[in-house]
């Protein structure tokens, strides 16, 4: 078994390294799913026994770990550090970290949408630099059924939708194709669609997961075209479930996927919509 890793944070030549064993321990139990020894602990970080003892000693007494018997896992002031952590977080603060670095990479707008009610609002943009670019603002409000967003809340949310009306002629407007679509959403992981909410403009929505496993927001790359190519539309599918993924680490989900860590196989097509699959 491979030894623990330092945490990213950490410098080479740490002035104290006590507390550098310490979360080395702390990064060990967290990636663990059953509680391990002290020669397995020493074993696994490196450290003399002595020294993992002591470190251990005072984390016990102060509820960073628990001990059970000759094994140790972690204690209930972790959690308590979690939900400080997750009750002061700013998402759109995080949103900016994680869109700034993906945008300069494949140029397109991302959003971060929110539900309220049964709409779809737009919290955070961070836009792209082409000069025909998505007519888009910060509290724009768009329906469920018919944006990218929107349907992925939609599939992960129980909103009841009473009309689907026509934004475009390439809306769902039946409630069986839109139930359809909604399951297809949940089972590859992003939404997307093409002219649905406003002509030559093609969306695709990633969920944002807060520590419990909710989806709490979506993630979106949106592109001011009729409909991209399928080059364009694997970049920008790969980077946001990327983004989707670190934004949802940041609030405290941590899993080997989110539906879909890496683009599903499909066969998208760059031809335009055909309105009678749309809208009947």
């Amino acid at each position: 078994m491979e030894q623990a890793k330092d945490s990213s944070f950490l410098m080479t030549d740490l002035p104290t390294p006590a507390v550098h064993t310490a979360v080395k321990i702390l990064d060990l139990l967290s990636s663990e799913p059953q509680a391990l020894s002290l020669s397995e602990i020493s074993r696994r970080i490196g450290a003399p026994k002595s020294t993992v003892s002591r470190t251990l000693s005072t984390l016990y007494a102060t509820r960073l770990v628990e001990q059970d018997g000759q094994v140790y896992q972690l204690g209930p002031k972790v959690l308590e550090y979690s939900v400080a952590y997750t009750r002061n977080l700013d998402i759109t603060r995080v949103f900016g970290r994680v869109s700034s670095e993906l945008v300069a990479k494949i140029n397109e707008t991302m959003q971060l949408a929110r539900l309220e009610g049964t709409e779809a609002v737009f919290v955070a943009k961070t836009d792209c630099t082409q000069l025909v670019r998505p007519a888009t603002y910060i509290g724009r409000r768009v329906s469920l059924h018919g944006s990218a967003v929107g349907k992925l809340l939609l599939a992960f949310h129980p909103v009841k939708l009473e009309k689907l009306p026509a934004i475009t002629p390439y809306t769902i407007t039946n409630q069986k194709a839109l139930s359809t679509e909604l399951e297809q959403i949940r089972a590859r992981g992003y939404a997307d669609t093409k002219q649905e909410s406003a002509l030559n403009l093609c969306c695709i929505a990633a969920p944002v997961r807060d520590s419990s496993g909710a989806v709490v927001a979506a993630l979106s790359v949106c592109m001011a075209v009729a409909s991209p190519s399928s080059a364009r539309f694997e970049i920008a599918l790969e980077h946001l479930l990327i983004g989707a993924r670190a934004i949802s680490e940041n609030l405290g989900f941590f899993a080997s996927t989110i539906a879909s860590t890496a683009p599903p196989q499909h066969s998208h097509q760059p031809s335009a919509p055909v309105k009678t699959a749309r809208s009947r």
